[in-house]
């Protein structure tokens, strides 16, 4: 079943690919945007999960940014999203769920299963057995598709071992079968990694009545601080601003440079992509954890084998090796963006697409070396910087392919 050609096809339906789509609808271009909405959020993070930014760093795009969350919130008489005061993960994708309604947008929940270049285009093959034609592709997955596990658990079975992004409601395997942290109940379970998805399934697992220790290769837990008072004197304020993604200087020019953080050398740009805001956990999940979950630090994994109905595994540490056992092994491990594993892109289509450490290379309108095809979000970190890795990223993406999707529509552009 063949489709007539569109002008663009947006392929992810999360805060990019959704803000990126409420900017086109407005400006009468012909897309199709496909993708369940908020999936990540929705079936990949742990129910009773808080989002770590802040309420004003975590909109979704609009062009005349009136969508926001705090009017969500106000709408729905939900006393969250101010100033210091987290944001629960249900409410998020509720939020997510009434941007979609109050934007109009024609999202298409069906997965795009093929994308391959033609003679004037793209082609897409869809699930549903459609097979459409667009002049431009927007690529805007979430990070689930790039999820990292260490190649020391690659022998472990699903049913002992999961990634923290495999999780909603509980723990889930590879299986697909879903879990409540309270099944977890007086089982031991080991939790990998230093980060705010490692601390906050730790925290969850313990509350839940699960016998959870947290392993570490980081020498130590970083913490953030709560947020910095709004009625600091003028000179503080200026001396160190309060950001989207942290307060200071550094941060507030990750957030309003991505364009001067694409005219840097390139090396510098990915060192500096890739190494910003490394693990760190929310100043509120501190008391969750200190005192309640056992933390141990500077432990390399070496191995990890399944032993009956256990793991066992042995780390490296400055003690010496160290065997340890448990029930479940969850991996919260992170994500290594690398554009090999879109398995939906065409083998032909990839080797056509110039990579910079595994990310496509972009230019300065997040076109890659294939005219007409797009990466956003975190794909497009070692070109924009560390803020395409945040939700706060998706006003400036949305804003820079609105313009340029239009000139190659031939519409012109505000």
């Amino acid at each position: 079943m063949m489709s007539q050609r569109l002008e663009v096809a947006i392929i992810g339906a999360g805060p990019y690919g959704l803000s990126i789509a409420a900017h086109l609808s407005q400006r009468g271009v012909d897309y199709r945007l496909f993708g369940t909405p908020m999936h990540t959020w929705r079936n990949h993070m742990p129910e009773g999960m808080w989002l770590r930014s802040e309420g004003f760093a975590s909109n979704l795009a609009d062009p005349g940014g009136e969508l926001t969350l705090e009017r969500y919130c106000e709408d729905h008489g939900f006393d969250v999203g101010g100033w210091g005061v987290p944001i629960p993960l249900e409410v998020y994708s509720g939020y997510g769920e009434w941007f979609v309604e109050q934007a109009k947008l024609p999202v298409e929940d069906t997965q795009v299963v093929g994308l391959a270049k033609d003679s004037g285009g793209f082609v897409l093959d869809l699930a549903t057995g459609e097979t459409l034609l667009a002049s431009q592709v927007v690529v805007a997955v979430g990070l689930t598709h790039f999820r990292h596990l260490p190649v020391e658990f690659a022998s472990l079975p699903p049913e002992l071992l999961s990634h923290s992004s495999s999780v909603r409601g509980g723990i889930s395997g590879t299986t697909g079968s879903q879990l409540h942290p309270a099944e977890f109940a007086g089982r031991r379970v080991m939790v990998i990694g230093a980060g705010q998805s490692a601390l906050e399934n730790a925290a969850l697992l313990h509350e839940h009545g699960a016998t959870v220790e947290i392993v570490a290769r980081a020498s130590s837990i970083v913490w953030h601080p709560p947020p910095h008072p709004l009625d600091r004197p003028l000179w503080t304020r200026l001396r160190r601003p309060v950001g989207g993604l942290c307060t200071g200087m550094g941060c507030w020019l990750y957030e309003h440079g991505p364009r001067a953080f694409h005219l840097l050398p390139e090396q510098q740009r990915i060192r500096l992509a890739t190494t910003t805001f490394g693990p760190a956990g929310a100043w509120w999940l501190h008391e969750r954890i200190e005192g309640k979950v056992p933390v141990r630090l500077d432990h390399h994994v070496r191995t990890a084998r399944s032993s009956g109905d256990e793991v066992e595994l042995e780390f490296e540490s400055p003690s010496g090796r160290t065997t340890l056992r448990s029930e479940h092994v969850i991996c919260a491990t992170g994500y290594r963006v690398d554009i090999n594993r879109l398995r939906f892109i065409d083998a032909t289509l990839a080797r056509s697409i110039e990579t910079v450490a595994d990310y496509p290379k972009l230019d300065g309108h997040f076109q890659s070396t294939v005219p007409g095809l797009y990466f956003v979000g975190a794909a497009s970190g070692p070109a924009f910087g560390p803020v395409a890795r945040f939700v706060l990223g998706a006003r400036f993406t949305a804003r820079v392919l609105e313009r340029r999707l239009l000139r190659k529509a031939g519409r012109g552009a505000r």
